[in-house]
């Protein structure tokens, strides 16, 4: 798939820079000893399913691919999947935090979830933008003078 953007900083592709930035974002919110009370009222496993939604949405966008997209995701799923049990582990060392497998497994969700509608997208961004060969003028020349 063409990159969305061509825009880069300092070298590297928009979408990786907010990839590092977002993932910075993650582990630091998931290892936060005490959670504002704002944040509080998010129930727990909505906050995990939406932060590795989003973490493996931009794994899939960052991660380039021209064939063979199954293993592109597999490789999505296997990234994001051991950072989450990665990150439930890590967050048993925190005061205040526990390690929860409910926890993962709303991180495990987010993750096929961003997957499966990321592939859907994909399917249908390219079967309906999808185009043959660009003729040039002389094999255009050539077909428009072919009797139907």
């Amino acid at each position: 798939m063409r990159p969305l953007t061509k825009i880069s900083l300092f070298g590297v592709r928009l979408a990786t820079c907010v990839l590092i930035v977002y993932w910075i974002a993650l582990f630091a919110g998931t290892h936060v000893p005490a959670m504002p009370d704002a944040v509080a009222r998010i129930p727990d496993k909505v906050m995990h399913f939406t932060g590795f939604f989003i973490l493996a949405f931009l794994l899939c966008w960052v991660i380039p691919t021209k064939r063979h997209a199954g293993l592109k995701f597999m490789l999505v799923a296997l990234i994001a999947l051991s950072y989450g049990a990665f990150d439930e582990i890590t967050q048993g060392l925190v005061r205040g935090r526990t390690t929860d497998i409910n926890d993962f497994a709303a991180d495990a969700a987010g993750i096929l979830s961003a997957i499966l509608i990321y592939a859907t997208a994909r399917h249908f961004y390219r079967s309906l933008f999808a185009t043959g060969p660009v003729m040039g003028a002389a094999e255009y020349a050539a077909h428009a003078q072919t009797p139907s």
